[in-house]
């Protein structure tokens, strides 16, 4: 029996969903600030704090990840990894359960119930009749928070955050060519240029 195209646009839906298109990216940096002279960094002497949070996302595995795609991203851009450094990069996640609830005209019977539950702990459907039906999703969302602080005076100097829902179920690859990808976007602007010189002169929010 084939699909209807009802069944193929909910499918779709939830296909986007759980995929990169719903990381946010969110991006903000001191004006003041003179990245010019950052071209040598190191890892925060503080480290990264444990978490259930990070746990939650695979702990040394997460860190590693995350670690190397930073590195690869900063190569790209002439930076190396040394003492004594010019910033230091830390970074941090968050992680907390969400809900989703989507309602779906049924017309002659057809609703989400096949879905595509590629995250989280669901779906769950309760029809309401009337030609409706409505899916209340529970996932895991995540926050990676990377940090620029100037190691001279130990302030922050560079933000940048991305949020989206988790893929708990994805390969290890799977997992890490995305997360490269939400990296990437964070570190597209940096270091931002000074204002005036054709770069923003301030935050810079962007949806990936």
């Amino acid at each position: 029996v084939k699909p209807s195209p009802l069944r193929l646009l909910i499918a779709l839906a939830w296909a986007c969903l759980a995929g990169c298109s719903s990381v946010t990216v969110n991006t903000d940096f001191a004006l003041a600030q003179d990245f010019s002279q950052f071209h040598r960094y190191a890892w925060h002497p503080d480290g990264v704090k444990k978490s259930a949070s990070l746990d939650a996302l695979g702990g040394d595995i997460f860190d590693n990840r995350v670690r190397r795609a930073v590195e690869d991203i900063l190569a790209s851009k002439g930076m190396s990894r040394g003492e004594p450094a010019d910033f230091y990069i830390n970074y941090s996640v968050v992680t907390e359960d969400r809900m989703s609830v989507q309602t779906y005209d049924t017309y002659a019977g057809y609703g989400p119930g096949w879905g595509y539950p590629r995250w989280g702990y669901g779906p769950y459907y309760y029809p309401y009749g009337g030609g409706t039906q409505t899916s209340v999703y529970y996932y895991k969302q995540g926050t990676l928070i990377i940090d620029v602080v100037d190691a001279k005076t130990n302030k922050l100097a560079w933000r940048s955050t991305a949020e989206g829902p988790v893929d708990l179920e994805g390969t290890p690859e799977q997992r890490e060519q995305g997360l490269r990808k939400a990296i990437g976007k964070m570190f597209e602007r940096f270091p931002p240029e000074p204002a005036g010189k054709g770069g923003p002169g301030g935050g810079d929010m962007g949806d990936m």
